[in-house]
């Protein structure tokens, strides 16, 4: 009983079952009408023969004719009944005459034909029916087993595979040929296991580079903090305004690494998407050229602009300005001296080149993951969230954002290109 019960959970199998019903009921409908309009022509066409016959012997009587001879199975008489019948069936003489009476001149005229053949044929028809009933209903289960066998291996190998990924096996892939339903289910069970298996993977390796980039700070804030407390205790050194500046400076830098992760994030979850509107890339040039232009020159460098027909894109004007200001001091940062920064906007395309060392292809995707640095950057200024915000704020934007090599091969360009939809 629990087998037949744990059977018939099965969702493949209980809509076989379902189908099957409704394949007999709609079988059973279709045969038994095909069944009674069968029946019904053949008793019309009986009584179609005799209204002909009872005709013609009507217009043999009063023409002063005898009644006509019946043919085989055929029978005519005059009677002194009164009442016209019309057509009848006598059950006492049996349910294989049909007879017609009518009222003429010359008395009641019966008319009879014998439906034993009709009757024989009729029953005929009606085991045929059945038989090919029967055999439609036993073919259509067996086709329904198969077919619910067949769909219940497939979701089991769903099923098998989203229990090996509840395992935390994120390198399970569900293997189901085809090109249904449960294909499309299991393809899109695939995607959203290697997003999270790429996702898990990211959060490993940004906690690594979140330890790595506390480490140092944490560690000279402890350095400092065991140096003055040395030098309190034993030489009776006051703690002096440079000790206490140098462990806030540390401290800072660990807040300003918690809160652009933080910033991060936020970006991250498009919660900011609320704030979109219509920004216009000509205006957004010239708050980044008001703002940046007097920093490029302060710091030796000199920022050109390069505009081709600036289009509007539908965004937050503020989170814009922030992916160019990121890319701008990127460039400031790791810049060669006196360098020529460039800006460039050609309708929904914004770019950023500078003169700088660049970034060597292998390194172009690592980049973009929160808190790493290149070895050679590490000494430097930053937490490495530069790009990486540049990346989310523009996937925020639905934008693409790609690296490459700047003009005429030195340097690095940053690339936003906003999908073309976001014209306005």
């Amino acid at each position: 009983m629990s087998r037949f019960n744990s059977l018939f959970r099965l969702s493949a199998l209980r809509q076989a079952l379902v189908l099957l019903s409704l394949f007999s009921l709609i079988s059973i409908i279709a045969w038994g009408g095909t069944y009674w309009l069968v029946q019904s022509e053949m008793r019309r066409a009986v009584d179609d023969r005799l209204n002909q016959r009872m005709e013609a012997a009507i217009t043999a009587l009063a023409a002063g004719e005898g009644l006509p001879t019946p043919e085989d199975g055929e029978s005519i008489r005059l009677t002194d009944e009164t009442e016209d019948m019309g057509f009848w069936t006598d059950p006492e003489l049996g349910e294989e005459t049909r007879y017609y009476q009518r009222q003429t001149p010359h008395g009641v005229l019966v008319l009879g034909e014998n439906t034993e053949r009709q009757e024989e044929l009729r029953d005929i028809l009606a085991v045929g029916m059945q038989l090919s009933l029967l055999g439609s209903l036993l073919a259509a289960g067996i086709a329904a087993v198969w077919m619910a066998q067949k769909a219940q291996k497939r979701l089991n190998i769903i099923t098998d595979g989203l229990a090996d990924i509840a395992q935390g096996q994120l390198d399970k892939r569900i293997v189901l040929l085809g090109n249904d339903d449960l294909s499309l289910v299991a393809g899109r069970i695939n995607s959203t296991t290697a997003r999270l298996e790429q996702a898990m993977t990211d959060m490993k390796v940004q906690s690594s580079n979140i330890a790595h980039d506390l480490r140092t700070p944490l560690a000279r804030l402890r350095a400092e903090v065991e140096t003055s407390l040395s030098s309190l205790v034993q030489n009776g050194r006051a703690v002096t305004e440079d000790d206490l500046i140098e462990a806030l400076d540390q401290i800072d830098q660990i807040t300003g690494t918690f809160e652009a992760l933080l910033r991060l994030a936020r970006i991250e979850s498009g919660a900011d998407r609320a704030e979109f509107t219509a920004v216009s890339l000509d205006g957004l040039i010239d708050r980044v050229l008001e703002t940046f232009s007097p920093v490029v020159e302060a710091a030796g460098h000199e920022i050109k602009i390069e505009r081709i027909a600036p289009a509007s894109v539908h965004g937050d004007p503020n989170l814009l300005m922030q992916l160019l200001a990121n890319l701008i001091q990127n460039a400031l940062r790791y810049g060669r001296p006196g360098q020529t920064i460039t800006l460039r906007c050609h309708q929904t395309l914004l770019s950023v080149s500078d003169e700088g060392p660049g970034i060597p292809f292998a390194e172009r995707e690592r980049v973009l993951q929160p808190l790493y640095q290149m070895e050679s950057a590490r000494q430097g200024e930053g937490f490495g969230l530069g790009l990486p915000l540049v990346q989310a704020i523009a996937e925020l934007h639905d934008a693409e954002f790609s690296l490459a090599d700047g003009p005429n091969g030195k340097g690095l360009t940053a690339t936003i290109r906003f999908p073309a939809e976001a014209k306005l």
